[in-house]
Formats: C-alpha cells, sequence, structure tokens
C-alpha cells in the first residue's frame, strides 16, 4: 500500500492510500499515525478513495490511529470509501465511530465546524 501526506495547515493532515489495507499493510498505517500524531497533528482526514479492499486488521488500524491522535481532543474523518469498504463500515458501525464524508473536502469541513 502506498501512503501520502499533504499538510493543510499546521494542524490538519490528509493522509491518502492507495491499495489494500489488510493484516500485511496495517502495521504501514498505524506507523503513520504514530507519525502524525507525534507532530502534533490534531486534524486527520483519511482519504480511502483509492483503497478497494479493508480485513479487519485495516479496521484495528483506524481505532488504534484513533487513540493515538488523542481521542477526543482531535479530529479523525473518513473519505471517499469505496463500495466494499462502505458496506464493511456499515456492517461493523464503524460509520456510528468515524464521520465518513463523500470527500476529502466534505471531511475538512466538517471538523471545521
Amino acid at each position: 500500500m502506498q501512503i501520502t501526506q499533504h499538510a493543510v495547515d499546521e494542524q490538519t493532515m490528509v493522509i491518502a492510500l492507495d491499495g489494500i489495507l489488510n493484516a500485511t499493510t496495517a502495521d504501514q498505517l498505524k506507523q503513520t499515525f504514530h507519525q502524525v500524531a507525534e507532530a502534533g497533528t490534531r486534524t486527520v482526514v483519511l482519504d480511502m478513495s483509492k483503497v478497494h479492499f479493508i480485513d479487519s486488521a485495516g479496521l484495528a488500524a483506524l481505532i488504534a490511529g484513533s487513540k493515538m491522535l488523542g481521542g477526543g481532543n482531535q479530529c479523525l474523518q473518513i473519505a471517499g470509501l469505496q463500495p466494499q469498504a462502505q458496506m464493511l463500515f456499515k456492517l461493523t458501525m464503524f460509520d456510528k465511530v468515524f464521520g465518513v464524508h463523500a470527500d476529502v473536502a466534505s471531511a475538512l469541513k466538517a471538523c471545521r465546524r
């Protein structure tokens, strides 16, 4: 999986994922979350528009990332879920845990409310 980061401002980061988020790649995402949290980033939008498969290890990486970012003092939003991922988020009720948005712009707007 390829992970790219784009700083919107000092406190806001967009992390774009490209590939499969599974047991093989989940640690890579956790490391990225750790780096972003260490940098003091408070707002993260995870652009998942190019992720076509997620398994339970990938979901666990999202929870771990949320905890690393500081729980309630941060804003972690998910953008651009593909159909398989949307279905998985609904079945596991992750759509109730994370803000899920059609695109990055909508996710950024949600964090600024």
